[in-house]
C-alpha cells in the first residue's frame, strides 16, 4: 500500500474537515467560480472546497489519496443532491486519468502540498489546466504561527529523519 494514502486513511479527518466549511465556501466565492466550469479539487478530503464550488454550479472532480475520503466526499455530494460533483480516488503527483487541459481552474487547499513528490504535483496541475485556466493552492508557510503549522513542526521533532531527497510541504509556501 501507498504509504502517504495510509497516513491520511488513518483516523477520521472528516471532523476536522468540518470545522472548516465556512473557509472552503468563502473560498470558492473569491475564485469566482461559475455554473459551467470545470473544477478539479485535489487533496479535497471530504469536499470542503468541492462542495460549495458544486453548489455554485461548476463541475467538479474531487481528487484525494484516501479512499475513506473520497467515500465521505461522495456521501456529502449525494446527500447534497449535487449530480454535478464526484469524488475518486488519485495520487496527486500522478494523475494519468485525467486528460490534459480538462479544467479551468485547479485548486488545492492544504492538499497536494503533502504529496511526497511537489514537483511531480505541479507539472500534473499545469497539465490539467486549460490555456488560460487558474491553480490556486493554499498552503502552509515556513514558520506560520497557526496551530496547525506549530503541530507540523512539533511532530517533526518526534519523527525520525525524512528519506533523502524529501521535501518539505511548507515549502509550497516559501
Amino acid at each position: 500500500m501507498n504509504p502517504n494514502r495510509a497516513l491520511w486513511e488513518k483516523g477520521d479527518f472528516t471532523r476536522i474537515a468540518a470545522a472548516m466549511r465556512e473557509s472552503g465556501e468563502a473560498l470558492i466565492e473569491s475564485f469566482g467560480v461559475k455554473v459551467g466550469m470545470d473544477v478539479l479539487d485535489l487533496g479535497c478530503g471530504d469536499g470542503t472546497t468541492a462542495v460549495p464550488a458544486a453548489q455554485r454550479g461548476a463541475n467538479v472532480l474531487g481528487v484525494d489519496i484516501a479512499q475513506n475520503l473520497v467515500s465521505a466526499g461522495n456521501a456529502r455530494a449525494a446527500a447534497a443532491g449535487l449530480d454535478n460533483l464526484r469524488f475518486q480516488e488519485g495520487d496527486a503527483s500522478d494523475l494519468r486519468d485525467l486528460a490534459d487541459e480538462s479544467f479551468d481552474l485547479v485548486v488545492s487547499m492544504f492538499g497536494a502540498m503533502f504529496a511526497p513528490r511537489p514537483f511531480d504535483v505541479a507539472k500534473e496541475m499545469v497539465r490539467v489546466t486549460r490555456s488560460g485556466g487558474r491553480i490556486v493552492m493554499g498552503n502552509w508557510i515556513p514558520g506560520d504561527p497557526t496551530l496547525i503549522a506549530q503541530v507540523l513542526k512539533t511532530s517533526a521533532a518526534y519523527t525520525p529523519p525524512p528519506p533523502e531527497g524529501f521535501i518539505s510541504p511548507v515549502t509550497w509556501g516559501g
